[in-house]
């Protein structure tokens, strides 16, 4: 029984390669299915046979799917599919067409493909606020050393305005800070 089923296998595949059509590649998983459940049929039984079993099974599954469609329903499905293959083929030529259009479009440089990469998009929105925080803090620190400067030449006042950049700068940087606490903690929930 074996031998039959890689026979029946060998010529199901050599027909494939000769038709235009190709088997869904789940075909490959039911018909590996198949062959692991005779071969363990076979090892428990000598004389177990897969074909005789699933026999009865497939003749029931043909006799509903005959009993349940009726001439005139036959013919109206053989005019749908003649209907959808007429209209697949005299649309074909425009979808070809179509689709020399955008190679050539790709090709010429006239048509731009963007895809957004949202990981990507994020690194560029942290960098961005750490690039903030960093230059909040390059301005606090220098305002805060003009200040110590300033104090220490008896200019009080421009001093202390330099202290209160500084630290308007350094709240700055701390929210900088929190917000990219904020987008790691929304990264590592995603």
């Amino acid at each position: 029984m074996v031998l039959l089923f890689v026979s029946v296998l060998q010529d199901l595949f050599a027909i494939a390669q000769d038709q235009p059509f190709r088997f869904p590649a789940t075909f490959t998983f039911v018909l590996r299915a198949f062959s692991t459940l005779e071969g363990i049929g076979y090892i428990l039984d000598p004389d177990f046979s897969f074909a005789k079993i699933a026999a009865p099974y497939a003749q029931e599954l043909l006799d509903i799917r005959q009993r349940q469609r009726t001439g005139t329903q036959i013919v109206e499905e053989i005019r749908k599919q003649a209907d959808d293959a007429r209209s697949y083929t005299m649309s074909m030529p425009y979808r070809v067409n179509r689709i020399e259009e955008f190679v050539k479009q790709l090709e010429s440089g006239d048509l731009k493909l963007r895809v957004r990469v949202l990981e990507s998009e994020r690194a560029a929105r942290k960098a961005t606020i750490l690039q903030m925080a960093t230059m909040y803090t390059v301005l606090g620190g220098t305002l805060l050393n003009l200040g110590v400067t300033f104090t220490s030449q008896g200019n009080q006042v421009i001093a202390n305005g330099s202290f209160i950049g500084a630290g308007v700068f350094l709240t700055l940087t701390l929210r900088s800070m929190q917000r990219v606490q904020r987008l790691d903690k929304f990264e590592k929930m995603i």
